[in-house]
Order: structure tokens, then C-alpha cells, then sequence
């Protein structure tokens, strides 16, 4: 017998609820720590319970160890996008927000949804993706620095931040080295971040990015569901003929990936004439910005699924049509 686990995860601890087949729930919470999912396996054998399909949110990364622990020995687990949680909460007219309320809402959605079994990262592309946001962080770090040592004029402050740039740097040609060292080591990253590069707009840093970052693309029954685990999908507001809010993008998946396709969207906008035309389409139909943008994102999107799921470069004349240029 299958029992259900709805698991709400925090930084340092999770709750859990079990259901059972006739509706009745078991709550406990644990530590999120390797002692708290020993005390998860000891709880689950006191209830006499050997298998269960759990279900939790794709919460930041505090998901991640737990979901690997219970994937390792051998239960289904369902890692969801937490805005379909809320949704199925709102359905159910919860009006109370807990932790144990919403591990027993988590249960319910998973034991009434019944998502689809989660597929953990290859332990090769989970340390490319560790090792590029890492250099995310370097970034961000190294631009906050400067911006600091641009407003000072205190000599001290100054010689101080030149040398936390100088230390900054180094890390982050360290980082690059390792990065480069690690794809090139691995030939299904490599071959990945090749074909990506085919595409317009995505060069050789947003190809690693994109690499990292996407699951497994056999995880995706479609390009539609990779572009809404992304969160480019659109999303609309309209209700009688009294509502018509402005379309925008829903922004409901992995805001890194979404950070990676932006700048390769706005270049495909402007270098490629069939992604021009979409977007000077959009334009006339009076679409904000946003949404234009959400839609070439969303387009190459389905391009990366395309050149993933087959293995094969990028062909525009296949994606775009005959008449697309070559410089796309």
C-alpha cells in the first residue's frame, strides 16, 4: 500500500504529514539535517509504513537533500512548483496558513493530483550547477564592491575594497578554470553546452548556465512544460467584461533560468529578423514590453528542448521556416 507524505520544507526544518487511504493524518516535524530524516525513517517504521509517494515544494534549495534521501531509498517523491500549492489551497478554501496545515494541504494536492515522479540531477550537472552559481555569487559580490568603492572617498575604506576586488578576481578566474575543467571532463555536459551554442543568442556562458540549470529533459513530456517550469508562460487576467488586466509573464518556475534567457532573448530580438518580426507582431498588438520578451524567451524555450531532446543543433529553417536567415 502507497501512502502519501506531504512534506512543507524549511531552511532548518521541514513538517510532515501522512495520509492515509481512508483520509486520516499522522503529523510530525523533524530537523531538516541528516539526524531529522533518520527520525523521518524511524517515524514512517513506527506507523508501520514502508513506502510512500511524497510530495513538497521546489522551495529555494532547502528540498534538495531531503528529497535525494527519500529518492535514495527507494520512494516516489514529487517535487512541485509552489504556486500550484497555493492554487490547490485557495480551491480548498484553506484560510488558515501553519506549517502542519500545510504539509496536511501538500498531502491532500499530491494524494488528489497524483504529480509526476521527480528525477534527480546527475551528480556531474549538479556540481556544474553549484560551480555556476557560485560565480553568480562572485558577481553580484564583485559588482556590489565596486559600486561601494565608486562612492567612497574614505583612502582607507578605498584600499581595503581594491583589495577585496583584487581577492574577488582571482576567485573568480579559480571559479571559471574549474567550471571549464568540469565540462570539458564530461561529455554529456559538453556536447549539451556545444548544441546550445548553435542557438542565436546563447554563447558560451549562458550555454553553461542553461546546462546547469535545466533538469533532465526527458523529465518534460513537451516543450510547453519546459517553458512553464521556466515561468515564461503567459498569464492572464480577465473575468466578464469588466476585467482586462495587462497579460504579463507568469514568472512561476526557475527564476535562473529565466535570468540566463534574458539577455539572449533581447539578441535574438534584435539580430535575428524572424524573432524581430514576432516581436514588432506583439508590438502592433499593443503587448507591453514584458510580454514580448516573455514570448522570445518562451520561443527559445522550445528551441533548447528541440536541440536537448534530439541531440541536434540548431536548423532555423526547421524552427523558423525556409525563409528564416542563416544568421539565425
Amino acid at each position: 500500500m502507497m501512502y502519501i507524505l506531504g512534506i512543507d520544507v524549511a531552511k532548518q526544518t521541514f513538517d510532515a504529514t501522512v495520509q492515509t487511504a481512508t483520509g486520516i493524518h499522522h503529523y510530525q516535524a523533524f530537523p531538516n539535517t541528516p539526524e531529522g530524516f533518520a527520525q523521518l525513517n524511524t517515524w514512517l517504521t513506527q506507523l508501520g509504513i514502508r513506502q510512500v509517494h511524497a510530495c513538497m515544494e521546489a522551495t529555494n534549495i532547502y528540498w534538495e537533500a531531503l528529497s535525494m534521501w527519500l529518492y535514495e531509498r527507494g520512494h516516489t517523491v514529487s517535487v512541485v512548483n509552489p504556486a500550484r500549492i497555493k492554487g490547490y489551497a485557495q480551491v480548498q478554501m484553506q484560510r488558515n496558513k501553519t506549517d502542519k496545515l500545510d504539509s496536511a494541504i501538500i498531502a491532500s494536492f499530491c494524494a488528489t493530483h497524483k504529480p509526476d515522479a521527480w528525477q534527480p540531477m546527475s551528480e556531474a550537472q549538479r556540481q556544474l550547477r553549484d560551480l555556476v552559481r557560485y560565480r553568480d555569487d562572485l558577481l553580484q559580490t564583485r559588482l556590489q564592491q565596486q559600486h561601494r568603492l565608486r562612492d567612497t572617498t574614505n583612502a582607507v575604506v578605498r584600499q581595503s575594497l581594491e583589495a577585496l576586488l583584487t581577492v574577488i578576481a582571482t576567485q573568480l578566474e579559480e571559479v571559471q578554470e574549474a567550471i571549464d575543467k568540469h565540462i570539458k571532463a564530461h561529455k554529456e555536459l559538453r556536447t549539451n553546452v556545444q548544441l546550445l551554442t548553435s542557438i542565436v543568442g546563447i554563447g558560451q556562458i549562458t550555454a553553461m548556465k542553461l546546462v546547469a540549470e535545466f533538469a533532465a529533459i526527458d523529465q518534460y513530456d513537451s516543450a510547453r512544460s519546459a517553458a512553464a517550469d521556466t515561468g515564461v508562460t503567459p498569464s492572464h487576467d480577465e473575468s466578464g467584461t469588466s476585467v482586462r488586466r495587462r497579460s504579463r509573464m507568469s514568472n512561476m518556475g526557475n527564476v535562473n533560468l529565466r535570468a540566463a534567457l534574458y539577455w539572449p532573448a533581447i539578441t535574438a530580438m534584435t539580430h535575428c529578423p524572424s524573432f524581430k518580426a514576432c516581436a514588432a507582431r506583439l508590438l502592433a498588438n499593443n503587448k507591453p514590453n514584458n510580454v514580448i520578451i516573455g514570448a522570445v524567451m518562451r520561443k527559445l524555450v522550445h528551441i533548447i528542448y528541440g536541440v536537448l531532446k534530439h541531440q541536434t543543433p540548431y536548423d532555423p529553417a526547421k524552427v523558423l521556416g525556409p525563409s528564416a536567415s542563416t544568421s539565425c
